[in-house]
């Protein structure tokens, strides 16, 4: 009964952790909520850590792969120091670093430590991401109707972090890990109510948030996740019910009949189709073509983490380009090998969040999932987080 006390307080801590890095202001050169959560991470950690529990290979493999990386970075931000000096400034890069350490560490420690959790755990947890994912979009939805007479040429709204995302032409400053973070909380709370028990409503709750999400945040990253995520549960259940089928139609047929004849809906189907852009990627094909030819830069250390919109001004919007570029081809080898050595864990012990893992890391290749303050850590905690087998309380 102890070790479950300990468990409970562990999770607690954790979730206190994930609401403030949520709903806490975040931002470039701000103290974010990553800081302030960061002693309730630790202290979930402590807690873990109080209880004996058996070796998992496949949390070794995660550990020592992070750790390789983390090393790695640190050896390609000083190269570039000491063989680029004066071409940028590479104290943001240093302290991007330690802000990188801090949302993987704790994050990967926990999910190391943490051996699933009961039936009572398991609600309590599904309770919170649904309540969560609902206030994100109260706050997202309030946000747009209180501006949405300035949704014209420059269209802009509040999103959770009381951040601004600014929109004209259909660029949008940092969209993306908004889409990121809609994507984890929205599915998770969907996965997490089907473990815990079918409930019509919660369910209608969250489809209804996600469309919400998904209509606001005009994210083509986060639609193209979605869609592989169904793609992979389906392929894994080999099934679905005709009730969830035609709820999803009803809702989707409503919204399009609703958006005819709105700006919004107009400027969301002109992003999706590549309508006044300079390609449906919005210039996405030409940024990596020239990214592509920076890796023989340093092909072996890179320029530097985070350096690469410093350095040399371009926004990579890939995952995959953008550790190539940054901590060069043995980087991105080792951070793979971490995502490959959790997917392996999830898979052995937490299947129902495997199709999630997947659309995780593909949806890696149109934004740098990577370097999002606000979602590793919630991604790390939500892949921690599992039903024990044959435990009821």
């Amino acid at each position: 009964m102890q070790s479950v006390n300990k468990d409970s307080i562990a999770i607690q801590c954790s979730c206190l952790a994930m609401a403030i890095i949520t709903l806490i202001p975040f931002g470039r050169g701000n103290i974010s909520g990553l800081e302030i959560s960061f002693p309730f991470s630790m202290l979930s950690l402590f807690f873990f850590l109080l209880i004996k529990r058996k070796k998992n290979k496949h949390s070794f493999y995660i550990i020592l792969f992070i750790s390789f990386w983390s090393v790695w970075v640190l050896s390609g931000i000083t190269y570039s120091y000491l063989y680029y000096p004066g071409s940028t400034d590479h104290i943001p890069a240093f302290l991007r670093y330690f802000r990188m350490l801090e949302m993987y560490i704790p994050g990967v420690l926990i999910l190391a430590f943490s051996r699933g959790i009961n039936e009572r755990q398991q609600k309590g947890i599904t309770l919170f991401f649904i309540v969560l994912f609902v206030l994100v979009t109260l706050e997202t939805s309030v946000g747009f109707f209180v501006q949405s007479q300035a949704l014209t040429a420059t269209q802009m709204y509040k999103y959770p972090g009381m951040g601004y995302v600014f929109r004209a032409g259909g660029v949008a400053k940092d969209s993306s890990a908004y889409s990121n973070l809609i994507l984890l909380l929205g599915l998770t709370a969907f996965i997490e109510l089907k473990t815990a028990g079918r409930n019509t409503l919660l369910f209608i709750i969250i489809f209804i948030c996600f469309l919400i999400n998904i209509y606001l945040s005009m994210s083509r990253s986060l639609l193209v996740a979605v869609l592989v995520y169904f793609i992979f549960t389906l392929g894994i259940e080999r099934k679905i019910k005709p009730l969830t089928l035609i709820l999803i139609a009803a809702f989707i047929i409503s919204l399009l009949i609703f958006g005819m004849n709105n700006e919004y809906f107009s400027s969301f189907w002109g992003r999706l189709s590549g309508a006044n852009q300079q390609d449906i990627s919005s210039g996405r094909f030409t940024t990596w073509t020239l990214l592509l030819g920076l890796v023989g830069d340093n092909p072996l250390l890179g320029v530097g983490y985070r350096l690469s919109t410093e350095k040399y001004g371009l926004i990579p919007d890939n995952m995959f380009l953008s550790l190539s570029v940054e901590t060069g081809v043995v980087g991105l080898v080792l951070y793979l090998s971490f995502l490959l050595s959790l997917c392996a864990f999830v898979y052995k012990n937490n299947r129902g969040k495997f199709p999630l893992i997947i659309a995780y890391i593909i949806s890696g290749i149109f934004i740098d999932i990577s370097t999002f303050w606000v979602s590793v850590p919630l991604f790390l905690f939500t892949m921690s987080i599992y039903k024990k087998r044959g435990v009821r309380d």
